[in-house]
């Protein structure tokens, strides 16, 4: 019996252990202790702290991943630690990430007074200096040996909470590794604006205009502003603008990839069907936009989820079908890149939709994959776009070297025709041989008739020089008496595209609208 119960006494304690875990703050690195927190979800949102703290453990539910995922419903949730330190450790609890509503922490001090600090990006104040990419709060107070500390946590946007307990150096390196491979991100991301504002002044192609929109709506905007918390260096006003309407700005960047996407693969002629599909997401994002202005993050949130996972595997779809399977490569290998780009965003789009809708555990690296992937996806768009305007300029060269040759035979031909003319004595036609040529519809009139009626068409040109060659053969034909009909039939016309040239000319020589324009060719031609 003695062992028996010695047996179920055992099991309790670690049941309670289990139930109950103490963190030591001096072993830990910086890694997320979700699975160590306990969570309570607060239906009223208004249970004060002295209730909170007087709970049962069986209250509260145990941590499931290392990032707890609250969702997007905008509850009220506590979350529970229990941590133990040295007398002399000074330990940091650290929670990485910015968007979050509001954060109260409570914990009781060494004299048994409750210690409440308020945060939060809408809890922020004026002075409070914030650089990324979350929250910090020492603990030095907390009562000891094993402390309790009560998080309140609210939002309206996807409830995330990263945290680590820490000491004070292994937070200052973690945040200075932190921070430097952002600052190469964010250096990156940089050069691809600059190459692509230099390829739009130098191409005006929309097609770099709105990729720069997408970078930086989407990554300078929505991910570092607001995910990163890099928001308040652009001042309070802004900050909490971008992140009460954060989802206007990805809806934004996202209506204009869909613009991008459909105009670097011509998707109105090559794919039809699938640019209707991207006009209909373009108009969902649309009411994503729209709703978001009037911070309705509760239901923005689950739809841009959604739209996010779609698009995004639409666009590999649609460049894989163009691109690869039409042979829309094939002159420009370099275009292929642009298929790569979107393989990172889809899958990491895959993986982070269902992390947030916690079918699979949020995981310490998940926020990273989508700024890796954000940085390849810049690179290899941009190198498909190089790739793309290299074909347009191969074709180009190509049109102009075709063109650039029979310019040359013509001019051959022409050089050839002069040495002949000069050679063979010029043979003046009369006005009646003139009229049999316009008549049989002979290649040669105008040239035989510019021989024999030099003079007339020189005071043509004397008297305007803007005459162009069919508006000359016009006046060939009045020279020669015919009217509008002769003159349509003879040139393959509409009596209303002659008319239409008479009036030209007249317009031209400066004729008056009185004056009979056939009355007046023939006595130009009397006097010349």
């Amino acid at each position: 019996m003695r062992a028996i119960f010695i047996i179920v006494a055992c099991c309790i304690v670690s049941g309670l252990c289990v139930a109950q875990p103490v963190i030591k703050v001096e072993g830990q690195n910086f890694i997320n202790l979700g699975k160590s927190a306990y969570f309570w979800r607060d239906t009223t949102e208004k249970t004060p702290f002295e209730t909170v703290e007087k709970f049962n453990s069986k209250r509260f539910s145990p941590g499931k991943s290392p990032v707890f995922n609250g969702g997007t419903d905008g509850h009220v949730w506590w979350m529970k630690l229990r941590f133990s330190r040295k007398p002399e450790t000074v330990p940091y609890l650290f929670i990485d990430y910015a968007s979050i509503d509001t954060l109260c922490l409570f914990y009781r001090d060494t004299l048994g007074n409750v210690q409440h600090v308020h945060s939060g990006m809408l809890g922020l104040k004026q002075n409070d200096a914030v650089l990324g990419t979350g929250y910090i709060f020492p603990l030095q107070q907390a009562k000891g040996p094993v402390s309790e500390i009560y998080i309140r946590m609210q939002t309206m946007n996807t409830l995330l909470v990263p945290f680590k307990l820490i000491t004070e150096p292994v937070l200052n390196r973690a945040l200075t590794k932190e921070y430097s491979a952002q600052l190469i991100y964010v250096g990156i991301a940089l050069m691809i604006i600059i190459f692509h504002l230099f390829m739009f002044v130098m191409t005006r192609s929309k097609l770099f205009a709105l990729y720069m929109a997408r970078v930086v709506l989407l990554f300078f905007i929505t991910m570092v502003c607001y995910l990163q918390g890099y928001g308040p260096m652009l001042g309070l006003p802004a900050a909490r603008f971008i992140f009460l309407h954060a989802h206007f700005f990805i809806a934004l960047g996202y209506i204009c990839t869909i613009l991008f996407n459909s105009y670097f693969l011509k998707l109105k002629r090559q794919l039809p069907f699938l640019h209707k599909i991207f006009k209909i997401l373009s108009m969902a994002w649309g009411i994503i936009l729209i709703c978001s202005l009037w911070d309705a993050r509760s239901i923005t949130n689950a739809l841009t989820q959604l739209l996010f996972l779609i698009t995004s595997l639409l666009f590999l779809f649609s460049s894989i079908k163009v691109i690869v399977i039409r042979g829309y490569a094939k002159t420009a290998p370099f275009i292929s890149f642009y298929v790569l780009g979107w393989i990172p965003v889809a899958l990491v789009s895959i993986y982070l939709v269902l992390s947030l809708m916690a079918i699979i555990p949020f995981q310490s690296y998940t926020f990273n994959l989508l700024t890796f992937a954000a940085i390849i996806e810049g690179i290899l768009i941009s190198l498909g776009l190089f790739g793309q305007r290299l074909r347009l300029l191969s074709r180009h060269n190509a049109h102009f070297r075709r063109q650039r040759i029979l310019l040359q035979e013509q001019m051959e031909g022409y050089k050839k025709q002069l040495s002949e003319k000069k050679m063979a004595p010029t043979v003046h036609l009369s006005l009646k041989e003139l009229t049999n040529l316009a008549q049989t519809k002979d290649p040669s009139f105008m040239e035989r008739f510019r021989e024999s009626e030099a003079g007339f068409i020189k005071e043509l040109l004397q008297l305007s020089p803007q005459l162009l060659t069919a508006e000359l053969e016009l006046c060939a034909y009045m020279r020669l008496n015919f009217d509008t009909k002769e003159i349509a039939r003879a040139c393959r016309l509409s009596v209303r595209a002659v008319e239409s040239r008479k009036y030209r000319v007249r317009k031209k020589l400066g004729i008056d609208a009185e004056a009979n324009l056939q009355t007046w060719i023939l006595d130009l031609a009397r006097t010349s």
